[in-house]
């Protein structure tokens, strides 16, 4: 017995003579794909304007700033320097996030979550974050020691420090308080928040890697990509954003730490630091995974997602790198990069 076909056809040039015709349910479905691919695209772009702008503002203001000191004095002092970067960076990554915020009619409290979480919580997830951002040290050590064997030096530019009581405070706040306050209020507050609504991983991913291309060296962004992977982790995990501020703050307050040691106790007192700290945050990072994996019930890296989206990966990826905004941000990166195998 004949049964016709469920959908129906039009004439046409192909092999039996007819095509068949989509469905209003197909039209739907491609319609709202191509629309959720329109958004995500402009979403991606203002990120990756948002990420340049605060790069670039931060430069001009610093050496706008620094012109205008030094055509009123011969020479910059050190807890000078720190005023001045201080203030610039604080400007120049707030005023972008600012704006990304109210170009994407996004509340305040989607950008800032205050979600409260318990101490039990909090605690392990801040231990096991900054074990992670720790241990991202060593790729990035191993890209320096390939770019030395490359004939590079791999340094990099490093900040004033003396023996003074203020510049030693000015240097950890510029390191341990500024960045971790201003940064993750761009990438895991504004940004990640408007990606989440496209899949939480690709938000979590989409977001650290702009984070990491942000710092504009290879070194850094080897660093920084495990860094922010497991920041926005903690962001999405504990629905606040207190918990990467504590991590960002904690990973850089270490390394302000041994700087700090090496000034004042010297080289050895350092290398002793270096060398035993870390193992100890392992251990209790170590300890906290166990502890939230067996509190969880295997559940620990579920991630909570706000909706389905009707993008494939390749999708997305292709909406995340095929827009203005984040080619021509990593155009930026790519000639910073080079810039610092040049002249570091």
């Amino acid at each position: 017995m004949y049964y016709p076909p469920s959908y129906p056809y039009f004439p046409g040039q192909g092999q039996a003579g007819f095509f068949p015709q989509r469905s209003p349910y197909q039209e739907d479905l491609l319609r709202n794909r191509a629309a959720e691919s329109k958004l995500l695209r402009r979403r991606c772009s203002w990120a990756g304007w948002a990420s340049l702008g605060a790069i670039l503002l931060l430069n001009l203001l610093f050496t706008f700033c620094s012109l205008l000191f030094t055509l009123s004095a011969s020479q910059m002092a050190d807890n000078q320097y720190y005023y001045i970067s201080n203030l610039c960076y604080l400007t120049g990554f707030f005023l972008p996030a600012l704006l990304l915020m109210w170009g994407l009619r996004m509340p305040l409290s989607a950008a800032l979550p205050m979600g409260r979480v318990s101490l039990a919580t909090a605690v392990p997830l801040v231990l096991f974050g900054a074990a992670v951002c720790n241990l991202a040290n060593y790729p990035a050590n191993l890209v320096t020691i390939l770019l030395q064997g490359m004939g590079f030096s791999g340094d990099m530019p490093s900040s004033p420090l003396s023996q003074s009581p203020e510049v030693a405070v000015l240097f950890v706040i510029s390191s341990a308080v500024i960045p971790p306050l201003v940064e993750e209020f761009l990438f895991r507050g504004v940004i990640l928040g408007s990606l989440r609504r496209f899949g939480t991983g690709f938000a979590i991913v989409a977001s650290s890697f702009l984070f990491a291309a942000m710092h504009g060296n290879f070194a850094q962004i080897v660093f920084a990509f495990p860094c922010g992977l497991v920041m926005a982790f903690l962001a999405v995990k504990s629905g606040s954003i207190w918990l990467p501020i504590l991590v960002h703050a904690l990973n850089n307050g270490l390394s302000a730490a041994y700087q700090l040691i090496e000034l004042y106790q010297g080289t050895a007192a350092a290398v002793v630091y270096g060398t035993v700290f870390p193992i100890v945050l392992w251990v209790l990072g170590a300890a906290a995974l166990l502890f939230l994996l067996l509190r969880s019930k295997g559940g620990l890296f579920r991630l909570p997602q706000p909706r389905p989206s009707l993008l494939t990966t390749g999708g997305k990826a292709g909406a995340l790198f095929g827009n203005p905004g984040v080619i021509v941000f990593l155009c930026y990166v790519l000639i910073s990069c080079v810039s610092y195998l040049i002249y570091y």
